[in-house]
């Protein structure tokens, strides 16, 4: 039986991909209000889905090199 299989490389490119389309859904679907006062709380928010990310790649990226 023959299972696809990625390598290391591979699965750090899929990672930073998945982390790219998150980051990039969010923030477009974030940008839909053009109020003053919604913007205050959008930029909290992505600032917040930011640090998510960042802390996910993280960890990611030790794991990668763990295993």
């Amino acid at each position: 039986m023959n299972i696809l299989m990625f390598d290391k490389l591979e699965i750090l490119g899929v990672i930073v991909l998945l982390l790219l389309a998150f980051y990039f859904t969010i923030s477009w679907s974030a940008g839909g209000s053009k109020k003053p006062e919604a913007l205050i709380h959008i930029k909290k928010y992505l600032f917040g889905v930011r640090v998510l990310i960042i802390f996910i790649a993280i960890v990611s990226l030790i794991l990668w090199l763990i295993l």
